[in-house]
């Protein structure tokens, strides 16, 4: 899956004041330094989270709301080797189950940029976090050479 989103840029400092703006009060964003997006993918949803750390206060899963000029956005492109509702292995004790994807999270940091998925198994259980690296071990087939 490949897609591009537009938030704020990672490392922008949200300041008190932009907050009272006239044309967006109400906002659910807080003031800060934003240290990390997650673009989260869910079947007929996708919508972007903020972890905004303000000196001694930490903001988490914040989500993206309309914004006064003066907070910069820039585009980020992003690339999944598997898609929503497609079928995959997991590996539970050594166990290959047949599942299912039922989510995609993409977050960066300024280190990096981390895909994992959520993949429901066919007892019903739901398994979030599970890094890409591993779905890639688990199913080789499905990587492009």
């Amino acid at each position: 899956m490949k897609g591009t989103i537009n938030p704020i840029k990672l490392n922008e400092v949200i300041k008190y004041e932009d907050l009272f703006h006239e044309a967006f009060k109400g906002t659910p964003l807080r003031a800060g330094r934003v240290e990390l997006i997650t673009y989260w993918i869910k079947p007929g949803k996708s919508f972007i989270t903020y972890d905004i750390h303000d000196q001694d206060k930490k903001f988490v899963n914040i989500e993206d709301a309309p914004s006064p000029p003066s907070i910069h956005r820039e585009e980020i492109s992003f690339r999944t080797i598997f898609e929503l509702n497609q079928s995959v292995d997991i590996e539970i004790a050594g166990v290959k189950r047949p599942s299912v994807i039922v989510t995609i999270n993409i977050a960066w940091t300024d280190d990096e940029s981390v895909v994992s998925y959520g993949v429901t198994d066919r007892t019903n259980t739901t398994y979030y976090g599970v890094r890409e690296e591993l779905l890639v071990r688990w199913n080789p087939e499905f990587v492009i050479r």
